[in-house]
């Protein structure tokens, strides 16, 4: 008799621009070859990425507790395939919100089509982001029938952050210098972020795409995130469809629930984050 266990591998896509999407795919496998398990997608946040802090442990989580977990490098996030250092500044430099969109569009089309390898129930597919993230997976939510419910953690509300100012001079340079991500090397983000906010802000209005939403939506947010402040939380829920919404606030808890990179001691926050979300996600797919 086989034993229960969580199966883990690795897949590779094909993205926009020739660069690639790199993932993990996990489940439970319950010895049972007609196992269907809901899925969730799973996307970090801004100069994140699959391997930082708790993205395994979550990926493995939802695993455990009975779905097809996605977790996944954003294809120009500057992480090559097989690599857990940034190696890409070339790729993050002309990185976008609409590259993003496509990015998970394609993580979808896989999981319809059998190319990222599954026991998938594709009537049950649903969709999380952390951060930048969370922006991400409610424009997908909107865009994509296929995606049936979706999670925010610690989401931004827009992702227009910049004054007039700032972009004035990031216009004349040509370029805008980051601070080094996880003490490594500094990264710049070249026009085509900048572009992208201006020219598609209809498409990129956070806040509209969850007026249209019109699904299951879970908002979590800690009372004492600094990055993005509990206001843009409040913004998205007084978007949303009350009656399709739940607004979850975290005393305590800060930008990341408690996680950090490396991830060798568990979050109790993380944890209870993920469980609530587990725990809605099968209720609302």
């Amino acid at each position: 008799m086989r034993m229960n266990h969580i199966v883990e591998k690795e897949f590779v896509l094909e993205s926009a621009g020739n660069s690639a999407i790199w993932g993990d795919v996990r489940w439970h496998d319950d010895g049972r070859p007609d196992s269907l398990w809901p899925v969730v997608i799973v996307c970090h946040g801004f100069k994140a990425f699959k391997d930082w802090g708790p993205f395994p442990a979550i990926g493995r989580r939802f695993a455990e507790l009975g779905f097809v977990s996605i977790v996944f490098n954003f294809s120009h996030n500057g992480i090559s395939v097989h690599s857990r250092r940034f190696t890409e500044p070339e790729k993050f430099s002309i990185n976008t919100f609409s590259l993003e969109l496509d990015d998970v569009r394609r993580i979808v089309d896989a999981v319809e089509s059998g190319a990222i390898v599954c026991p998938a129930n594709l009537d049950r597919i649903g969709i999380v982001g952390h951060s930048r993230g969370g922006g991400i997976a409610l424009i997908s939510g909107r865009e994509d029938g296929r995606i049936k419910a979706v999670a925010s953690w610690a989401s931004v509300a827009k992702f227009d952050r910049y004054t007039e100012e700032q972009k004035a001079r990031w216009k004349e340079k040509g370029s805008v210098q980051l601070s080094s991500i996880n003490s490594r090397t500094a990264f710049t983000l070249g026009l085509d972020l900048l572009n992208d906010i201006e020219q598609n802000r209809e498409r990129l209005n956070i806040l509209r795409a969850v007026q249209a939403l019109g699904k299951p939506l879970l908002i979590v947010h800690g009372m004492h995130d600094i990055p993005v402040k509990l206001k843009e939380a409040q913004e998205l829920f007084d978007a949303a469809e009350k009656n399709l919404t739940e607004f979850v606030i975290l005393e305590g808890a800060g930008h990341a629930f408690g996680a950090k990179h490396p991830y060798r001691t568990e979050s109790p926050v993380m944890t209870h984050v993920i469980d609530l979300t587990a725990s809605w996600f099968e209720h609302s797919l």
